[in-house]
């Protein structure tokens, strides 16, 4: 997803508050951290799991935001980075597994 429909996204979610770089509130930044998390699990898992039950955390001069949910036997567990005005920095999933892995004899 490019930046400028980020940008749109945000100002969509919030008025005026992303536009020419200003700072994204905590608000914000979460609802676009859960859109991008679904949009990249929708790709890869086809599903969307998460929502905005978890806050953004504003650390070391940008938006954090992470999440896990169940899926299948495992879990997805997503972290998205943002910059102070909205633009991604990364979106990371994990499919994480509990199963064992059988022993090889």
């Amino acid at each position: 997803m490019g930046v400028a429909c980020l940008i749109a996204f945000a100002i969509a979610l919030g008025g005026c508050a992303a536009r020419d770089g200003a700072p994204l509130t905590a608000e914000q930044a979460q609802s676009v951290a859960v859109h991008l998390a679904n949009s990249k699990a929708s790709t890869l898992y086809h599903c969307q799991p998460f929502s905005s039950s978890r806050p953004a955390r504003y650390t070391q001069g940008h938006w954090v935001w992470s999440d896990r949910h169940g899926y299948g036997m495992g879990d997805i567990e997503a972290t998205v980075e943002l910059a102070a005005d909205g633009s991604t920095n990364s979106v990371d999933l994990k499919l994480l597994d509990s199963r064992a892995e059988p022993l090889a004899f």
